[in-house]
């Protein structure tokens, strides 16, 4: 039986040490993904909280076909879709239609503004689902196959979003650092 098996099987039966290390071992994870796609720190960690609560209960259905950091990512990013629905959240993103040139979206303040806040600034002009795909590839090292298992997708429409979501940042970040 593997290590990860044995975790979720002692948390099943109760054992408190054991989920405490489950959670100190995904807690980032879940915050990232949380604060990602919901832009607000507060929301991301109560959300974060609420994932673990659903991992906890989970815990019992949890057959280990899929790593144990998938199962709980796909918990936490489905989490995140389901709160984004709310009507209080509605928010307007950027198209990544191909053929959607004119594109709107805000200055980020004058130039003394670094680069990662500005990367900041346009990644939270991104639908969620393009945010996701970039998190997990980019600032976890994922690789295609887990963020389709995560994100509950065809391989083929990772790559999909993966590839728009970097055309329409080089669009807008690259080239208006170098207009400027």
């Amino acid at each position: 039986m593997s290590a990860e098996l044995e975790l979720v099987q002692r948390c099943a039966r109760g054992d408190q040490l054991a989920f405490a290390e489950l959670v100190e071992g995904h807690k980032v994870m879940v915050f990232t993904i949380a604060w990602r796609l919901l832009r607000d720190r507060g929301e991301a960690e109560d959300l974060a909280q609420e994932v673990f609560l659903r991992v906890f209960r989970g815990l019992p259905s949890f057959r280990g076909e899929a790593k144990l950091s998938t199962w709980i990512y796909q918990i936490a990013y489905r989490a995140c879709l389901e709160e984004l629905q709310k009507p209080h959240r509605r928010q307007q993103y950027v198209s990544l239609d191909e053929n959607a040139r004119e594109l709107p979206f805000a200055d980020p303040g004058p130039g003394g503004v670094d680069l990662s806040q500005t990367l900041d600034h346009y990644l939270s002009k991104l639908p969620p689902h393009y945010r996701m795909a970039l998190t997990l590839y980019y600032l976890q090292d994922r690789k295609y196959q887990e963020i389709a298992a995560v994100m509950e997708l065809p391989v083929g429409t990772v790559k999909t979003y993966l590839h728009r979501a970097k055309a329409w940042l080089r669009e807008h970040v690259v080239e208006e650092r170098c207009a400027r």
